[in-house]
């Protein structure tokens, strides 16, 4: 038990893209004032979590004078004060520099024992600020949490989503926790609650109360600066429908030749024997994968990010390394090397397994320091997102979050020419804008890319191993992991080439349908949030805005509505059928087929179409 617990709770106001995609200008930047402002919904949830838990709960944001509407939503809900950090030396800071100003609000409006935040933003999505400002504060932090408990002993039990499951940790105070947008439902606040904060009065905190120098903080001390962006508005496409346009024999005969092309995808292989490695040392390998594990081999993002690192190698020169940090890597050691790497640099220790922040920014800091590459790149994992933001604000260098397409070329700015830069692009703005971010000033460019998006191809090296010495703080041992439960099945849901996904148009009595005719054509089973939130599936199938990210070859929706929070996550997919009793539901806009039906009375006529094709 934690006595007299004070919490600081960061609200950010964000378009509300739920309303729609923002606007663009015609120089390529975005219009915020072409959607209506609210409070970040994951925000919402990490208030209702400090709520809960804390005696007195703080709020405090970072922007425009406009933000204080946010802050007085804050108060109406329940914090007791509301502090606004803004100054015209903050505009255009990237999330290095955002951590750096709230990090020194924080100690500014302090002391806390726990800092709440959502664990990313709707609009940016990078899910970056908050392990960047734990590691400013020298916290320890959790991100992605669902649930939160105070222990004994000054410690907080906290259970965090990973890929396919959940991960439980102890967790000494003061730290800093990032909550999901999937845990600790707000409770709408009451009228005069609302009359109060209307009048409550706000403190505002500038540059000067704060103390950071101007190196810190703004536009041009970011590292990581956005070179375009541009519009991707949401497709668009002509839907078939079964009864009118074809039947369900004929859609099941198109469902099983989308099924084969898709069960086909398999990892590449070039064949001969391995190469040698190109002076493969730690000088020449300006390339590095920081791989994942999973039950001790080369996790598939992984996989994919040498290949593509390969691919990347060749317009920038040098070679490619694979970082593995763990406890027993013989066998991704040597997954690493199949799959392209010249250089593989092992932190081999029982203390690095299984994964905690703390230790694995330690080791994969001191390694990034001391090799000194040009490009660091993870996987957009929910291990790569909780290390990648904090070792990137260890070594004050650029980081852009979840990537889908990395290139190598130059970068103009202000008649200066930076060549060779890493062009790291990514969706934003509910995916609905692609920016190309690019880090010119500082090193490792770091990347955390989405899986799935690049191929796997085998490429066998004899491979340079660098066994480097792990050296940790006993502070660095402060989480301890108390169980990770994992449903295998679940992990691989971003590569899946095949899913079906249910929503609130399925029941508990009709979910079992939806796992038969993902065994009919091989898929995988997926869910809307509201199926989750019911209780049919479990959140690591969720896909969304606050979910799972997918590219399938095919998608099949039953009973999903089309959401705007739901399509982008599913966008990407090849072929889409739809399945929803309403005619006018949005998923029809997006779905290359159309069944207009009940899921109940559907999908059992599409399996039997498919067991008799």
């Amino acid at each position: 038990m934690i006595v007299g617990m004070r919490a600081a709770v960061l609200i950010k106001q964000v378009p509300d893209l739920r309303a729609g995609s923002v606007a663009m200008r015609p120089d390529g930047t975005i219009d915020r004032g072409s959607a209506p402002s609210i409070v970040n919904p994951a925000d919402l949830h990490a208030l209702e979590a400090a709520l809960q838990l804390a005696d007195e709960v703080v709020a405090i944001s970072m922007g425009p004078a406009a933000a204080e509407e946010a802050l007085r939503d804050a108060l109406a809900y329940g914090a007791a004060e509301a502090h606004l950090v803004t100054d015209r030396a903050f505009a255009g800071s990237d999330t290095w520099a955002t951590a750096n100003i709230l990090a020194a609000a924080i100690e500014c409006t302090g002391p806390f024992d726990l800092v709440l935040c959502g664990l990313s933003a709707i609009d940016g999505e990078t899910g970056q600020v908050g392990p960047q400002i734990a590691e400013r504060l020298d916290w320890p932090q959790v991100t992605g949490c669902e649930h939160l408990d105070l222990g004994e002993d000054q410690t907080l039990v906290v259970r965090r989503v990973v890929e396919g499951g959940y991960e439980t940790l102890t967790v000494p105070v003061p730290a800093l926790v990032t909550i999901a947008e999937t845990g600790f439902t707000p409770h709408y606040p009451t009228l005069p609650r609302r009359r109060r904060a209307a009048t409550a009065p706000i403190d505002r905190i500038d540059a000067d109360a704060l103390g950071l120098a101007a190196d810190r903080v703004g536009l041009a001390a970011s590292p990581t600066k956005v070179a375009h962006m541009e519009g991707v508005p949401l497709p668009s496409v002509e839907t078939r429908w079964v009864g009118s346009d074809l039947s369900y024999d004929e859609l099941a005969r198109i469902l099983q030749a989308a099924s084969s092309s898709g069960t086909a995808r398999a990892t590449g292989h070039d064949g001969g024997t391995p190469d040698d490695p190109v002076d493969a040392d730690e000088t020449t390998a300006r390339i590095w994968v920081v791989c994942e594990l999973v039950d001790g081999e080369l996790g598939a993002v992984s996989a994919q990010l040498l290949s593509e690192a390969r691919e990347l190698s060749g317009d920038l020169g040098g070679s490619v390394a694979a970082f593995v940090a763990g406890c027993g890597l013989d066998r991704a050691r040597d997954d690493a090397a199949r799959f392209g790497a010249d250089l593989v640099v092992v932190a081999d220790d029982e203390r690095l397994g299984p994964y905690a922040t703390l230790p694995h920014t330690r080791v994969l800091a001191d390694a990034l320091a001391r090799f000194r590459p040009d490009v660091a790149l993870l996987g957009a994992t929910s291990t790569g997102r909780d290390l990648a933001p904090r070792v990137a604000a260890r070594l004050d260098t650029g980081l852009a979050a979840d990537c889908t397409d990395l290139s190598i070329t130059s970068w103009q700015r202000r008649g200066e020419d930076f060549p060779n830069l890493l062009h790291q692009i990514r969706p934003a703005m509910g995916s609905s804008v692609l920016a190309t971010c690019v880090c010119p000033r500082t090193r490792p460019q770091m990347a955390t890319v989405r899986p799935g998006v690049f191929s796997a191809i085998e490429a066998p090296r004899r491979s340079r191993v660098e066994v480097i010495s792990v050296d940790l703080d006993p502070g660095d041992l402060r989480v301890a992991v108390q169980e990770r439960t994992v449903r295998p099945a679940d992990a691989s849901l971003s590569d899946a080439p095949i899913i079906v996904a249910g929503g609130a148009g399925c029941s508990a009595g009709s979910w079992h349908l939806i796992e038969e005719l993902a065994g009919a054509l091989e898929g995988r089973v997926a869910a809307s949030r509201a199926a989750v939130e019911a209780g049919l599936a479990p959140r690591g199938v969720q896909v969304g805005q606050t979910g799972t990210t997918v590219e399938p070859e095919l998608y099949l929706a039953c009973g999903i509505s089309g959401s705007f929070q739901h399509v982008v996550g599913m966008r990407a997919a090849k072929t889409v059928v739809a399945i929803n009793r309403d005619p006018e539901a949005a998923i029809f806009r997006y779905a290359h087929y159309g069944i207009v039906a009940d899921v109940a009375d559907a999908v059992p006529a599409l399996s039997e179409a498919l067991r008799s094709t």
